[in-house]
């Protein structure tokens, strides 16, 4: 599967993907135009169409078959945090979170007070489902967060 953590500030997804015994490479996590982070583990074909729906690239997709899922995170530019999953979206209250198959070995690593990145490379040691590198969005401040600029007060000559 994958491991794809969040720690309030970053993130950080691991880039296997498993087609039977295939292992490939791919990226599974997003930024939007508008900010959010986005993240996807499960059945890949099902994630892909469900980070396109999130992004607002395409509609909802079709309810996820009982053998065919997955579990998608989306981080609000302001640090809130939701996994979506086959039957809704919950808001995680924590300050962290992991997702995918390695996701205990990351939330271990956060709890811990680490930060998502050793999270997800301690996964990708002890997990078989995560590997092939790493990618890693950190949270940007939203415009409401960033400080207003000062007004340009010079005066032309």
């Amino acid at each position: 599967m994958t491991t794809i953590a969040w720690d309030g500030k970053a993130l950080v997804g691991d880039r296997r993907v498993s087609v039977g015994t295939t292992t490939y490479s791919s990226t599974k996590i997003r930024r939007t135009p508008d900010g959010r982070l986005l993240g996807a583990t499960g059945d890949w074909y099902v994630a892909c169409a469900v980070l396109d729906w999130l992004e607002g690239l395409t509609g909802r997709p079709d309810g996820q078959a009982s053998d065919r899922w997955c579990t998608a995170i989306e981080v609000l530019p302001d640090g809130r945090c939701w996994l979506h999953g086959r039957d809704g979206k919950w808001a995680v209250e924590d300050g962290f979170t992991a997702i995918g198959s390695g996701r205990e070995y990351a939330l271990a690593v956060m709890a811990v007070g680490l930060d998502a990145r050793r999270g997800v490379e301690v996964a990708a040691r002890f997990d078989p489902g995560t590997g092939n590198g790493i990618d890693v969005l950190e949270l940007e401040p939203s415009a409401a967060a960033r400080p207003a600029e000062a007004p340009n007060l010079s005066i032309a000559a």
